[in-house]
């Protein structure tokens, strides 16, 4: 399963927009057929909102379809509106309930929603409850405790497996094999052990060597491991996932990796992703860009899609084409100008630019690509 478009008549800040996304690529020996989206766009554009109506429209329609005109496609051919939805959503519910005792429900699809998650609270959690549902809303107040408890269970279960005789080899060939998942991300924190002395809990070596458990981890560290995790549990496949900002707390160098990793997991999935983060923008192809764009004139939110490679994959060029940011702040650009006014006219020596200038190189270098102009500047005058 997966969402061609949706068209959203008036749904909070959303009024007649309609969007369209990339679905899946198709299993085969070199791709999982996963395929991220990503939406971005100005403060207020509505991107969680997107993801709100999204989820509402497949498994809860009343507040989503509350006219003749919202709808929304799945499959890239079956249509869903206030007069054929219901049909769809008994049969899906139907086989909700039958695939509720089912140990063999992984093809079947479903929707995920990962809410953007501020911080996180730590509970244990002493069972896991994996059963089949097909729309889904990760509950964040347990998230952290759920990951503690699935990573417990991920080593005993590859310790059974494995033809290792040595009890000690075992546990260290599934504590790698856990690590390998994120490997990518270069974390200086890693799963180390299982505590014996305390009911198999996870221990991790922290970036100073200390072992601690998950929840003595970074706000970043627990972002990763909670959130990804949580798909992990549920492996995934032929489904819809949505995330909201997947790179909070996240270092950048993170923030470059962690699509990768979600993509990682399952099969056939359709992420819909919403994020403020260019190394997230940037992470996937431009095709699979989507831009909310405050269209002031019209007074709503429209959808801009990037058929074209854009001018440039920097973070600058990113944070002014897409986020709707000023490459440099204002106020560094009034000395810019200033300070350049000065040089072209002579006047660099002057105290009042020497002033500007030590206004600038407070908040850069002398080799800043400004300053090196500048130089470059005064250079070429002195042999002219």
């Amino acid at each position: 399963m997966y969402l061609s478009r949706i068209y959203i008549q008036d749904f909070r800040i959303l009024k007649d927009i309609e969007l369209r996304f990339q679905p899946p690529v198709g299993k085969s020996a070199q791709h999982n057929g996963n395929v991220v989206n990503v939406v971005a766009g100005v403060n207020g554009c509505g991107k969680t909102t997107l993801l709100d109506a999204i989820f509402m429209a497949i498994c809860d329609p009343h507040p989503f379809i509350k006219n003749e005109n919202s709808y929304f496609e799945v499959d890239g051919a079956s249509r869903f509106d206030k007069q054929n939805y219901h049909t769809w959503y008994e049969q899906t519910h139907k086989l909700n309930s039958e695939n509720q005792n089912n140990t063999d429900y992984h093809d079947v699809p479903r929707i995920l929603y990962l809410p953007s998650q501020q911080n996180f609270s730590y509970s244990a959690v002493a069972k896991l409850k994996l059963s089949y549902v097909f729309a889904q809303k990760i509950d964040t107040s347990q998230i952290l405790g759920n990951a503690e408890f699935f990573i417990k269970e991920y080593v005993l279960a590859h310790e059974r497996e494995s033809s290792l005789s040595d009890p000690k080899a075992r546990t260290k060939e599934a504590v790698d094999k856990f690590n390998a998942h994120f490997c990518d991300a270069q974390l200086l924190t890693k799963l180390v052990d299982l505590s014996k002395a305390d009911f198999n809990t996870p221990v991790f070596s922290n970036a100073t060597g200390d072992l601690v458990n998950i929840n003595a981890l970074s706000d970043g560290e627990k972002q990763l491991y909670a959130r990804v995790i949580a798909l992990m549990m549920l492996e995934p496949r032929n489904s819809i996932i949505l995330i909201d900002e997947p790179e909070i707390a996240l270092h950048p160098a993170w923030q470059q990796k962690i699509m990768q990793i979600y993509a990682s997991i399952g099969e056939n999935n359709q992420f819909i992703v919403v994020t403020h983060s260019p190394q997230v923008i940037r992470s996937v192809p431009y095709q699979n860009r989507i831009i909310l764009h405050k269209n002031n004139d019209e007074r709503k939110i429209a959808a801009v899609y990037m058929d074209s490679p854009p001018t440039g994959i920097d973070i600058n060029s990113i944070l002014s084409e897409i986020m709707g940011a000023e490459k440099i702040p204002a106020d560094l650009l009034s000395l810019y100008r200033q300070y350049r006014s000065y040089v072209e006219n002579k006047q660099e020596q002057t105290p009042e630019a020497e002033a500007i200038k030590q206004q600038i190189l407070a908040q850069e270098s002398e080799q800043s690509e400004f300053m090196q102009e500048m130089g470059f500047l005064i250079d070429l005058r002195a042999i002219s």
